[in-house]
């Protein structure tokens, strides 16, 4: 582990609004500003910064804090590039635009998996992953399942520009948005190869009940795909799991995310 500290590396500033420019539009991001440890937060595939609103005021302070919104998501442009891998270079451009060293990476579901890619890309930058229900390792998606999500899409491509007013939904067409998923799942089986190159602390909050877009089974098949992980990497363990959905950890549980970011930024050095 890099041990510089980062209190020694980042300038002391006040919170800033930015447009983060990268590839072909213009993210929208929130940095709360000052010395303390970085924590960059990563949504999920069709939410927004707002999701993290509970946590942060969880932790009171204590962290210099960054939210920002994936291209197409919340206040961020439209791009013609929605591919994961241009999921990492919104990450990329956002802590070049803040300045920001070694953050710890706090990431649900669509973010989590971004969060591990990007460390395993970035070893030395990153302090630790905070992964809630999400970046799992395993591919769950026949071929029945992907012509599944592309029907589901449709049928909801009236709702979508709805949703995205309010920050659940990405201004993506219906295929764009299938498109999405189909690749992200193909992404999650190859995601073992990524958390062996990881050695800095992780740990995941899973939930355990069902939520939309799979049965239970399909929940608890792919939830336990962790366990193989935590038995192969010191490093890697299960701070919580919790009595809920997917969808419910960020808004029933702030205060346990809260717990798993202190007890990570202990790893930090501080001078």
């Amino acid at each position: 582990m890099n041990d510089k500290p980062y209190n020694q590396q980042l300038p002391s500033t006040s919170p800033r609004h930015l447009r983060v420019p990268v590839a072909d539009t213009v993210l929208d991001c929130n940095d709360s500003g000052g010395n303390g440890q970085p924590v960059i937060f990563l949504n999920g595939a069709f939410a927004s910064q707002r999701d993290w609103k509970k946590v942060q005021s969880q932790l009171g302070g204590t962290y210099r804090t960054i939210t920002y919104d994936e291209r197409a998501r919340g206040k961020s442009e439209t791009s013609a590039d929605y591919s994961f891998e241009g999921c990492g270079e919104d990450l990329a451009a956002v802590i070049k635009a803040t300045g920001v060293q070694r953050p710890v990476l706090v990431g649900w579901s669509l973010g989590a998996a971004i969060a591990v890619r990007y460390a395993a890309e970035h070893p030395d930058d990153i302090t630790a992953l905070l992964l809630i229900d999400g970046a799992y390792p395993i591919a769950m998606f026949t071929d029945a399942d992907k012509e599944q999500v592309r029907r589901s899409f449709r049928r909801m491509a009236f709702l979508l520009p709805i949703l995205a007013r309010f920050g659940k939904a990405a201004r993506m067409s219906a295929d764009q948005a299938a498109d999405f998923n189909i690749e992200l799942d193909g992404v999650l089986g190859k995601l073992g190869s990524s958390y062996d190159k990881i050695s800095l602390p992780v740990y995941f909050i899973c939930a355990s009940k069902r939520s939309m877009g799979g049965t239970e089974a399909q929940f608890s098949k792919m939830r336990a795909s962790v366990e193989p992980l935590v038995a192969r990497h010191p490093n890697i363990s299960i701070f919580k799991t919790l009595p809920c959905s997917h969808l419910e950890i960020l808004s029933k549980y702030p205060a346990t995310v809260a717990a798993a970011i202190n007890n990570l930024a202990s790893h930090a050095t501080v001078a």
